[in-house]
């Protein structure tokens, strides 16, 4: 006599939660790469701007100021999502809200810097499709 166990009841994660996990962790990965080469340029372009005044004195290059908010922002919203992903992967419901907030305090500022973009859907998808899972998590 064969039983079947759905992985709720067994504790286990479901696959469609890890799938979403796996793909939160590449995408950090990749995020926190692309955001520490940024920081790195923006430390570059900020001396290179100090060489930017004019003859009386004012500063003429871009400003700079919002950019590195945004990128620290960034950096650590990325972060902190990556541990809501950690949370959700061992099934604390926890996770979602943290990974939620970072989402929207993401792109609260992206529209602040930006404007609204493309990439402003792909983490609300996320949210939505890690939603779906919340009844697995505890």
């Amino acid at each position: 006599m064969e039983q079947t166990v759905t992985n709720n009841e067994a504790g286990k994660r479901p696959t469609f939660l890890t799938v979403l996990c796996i793909l939160s962790f590449i995408f950090s990965g990749i995020g926190l790469i692309g955001l520490i080469i940024l920081l790195i340029g923006m430390g570059a372009m900020t001396s290179l701007a100090s060489s930017a005044v004019d003859a009386g004195g004012t500063y003429t290059g871009p400003s700079i100021g919002l950019t590195w908010a945004y990128l620290i922002v960034g950096f650590l919203t990325t972060l902190i999502g990556l541990f809501g992903v950690i949370k959700m992967w061992k099934l604390q419901k926890v996770g979602f809200y943290i990974y939620t907030a970072c989402v929207v305090i993401s792109i609260i500022m992206g529209i602040v810097y930006s404007g609204f973009g493309f990439m402003s859907i792909l983490p609300l998808v996320f949210v939505v499709l890690y939603g779906l899972n919340l009844k697995a998590m505890k």
